[in-house]
């Protein structure tokens, strides 16, 4: 991966992010250790996995990409892929009817690597999402 990371610009590369991330998650010890540091998570109900920010938000990642960006200089901003994620999702609110499930989710997601999600995790779906 060389060169700047670039940003999503659509829905569809956030669905294949989020199928890599977890895809990856299962072979990348680096990337199952973050997991507790993930805040900010995306939900893609088609294919009914999450994803964190910082992974999703550029373009055409993996695990193998992830893990090398700040080695080649390459410094990830949670900031910007949350701005530009923005347009595709919102946040969950507290009375919608399937938060319990899908905070249920995201915590086994993380039990499955002995981790849990940051105190301070944040779940995001789709903005038509009913």
């Amino acid at each position: 991966m060389a060169g700047s990371l670039k940003l999503v610009e659509s829905y569809y590369e956030v669905l294949d992010n989020v199928q890599q991330f977890n895809f990856g998650l299962k072979f990348h010890a680096e990337l199952q250790q973050k997991l507790s540091q993930f805040k900010s998570w995306y939900y893609v109900p088609e294919i009914d996995k999450f994803g964190p920010s910082i992974f999703v938000g550029y373009k055409d990642m993996n695990a193998t990409d992830f893990e090398w960006a700040e080695t080649w200089g390459n410094t990830k901003d949670g900031e910007a892929t949350e701005h530009v994620l923005r347009k595709f999702f919102r946040p969950i609110q507290r009375s919608h009817p399937k938060r319990r499930r899908l905070e249920s989710e995201l915590f086994e997601l993380c039990s499955r690597y002995g981790k849990r999600p940051n105190k301070s995790f944040r779940i995001n779906i789709p903005r038509d999402y009913l």
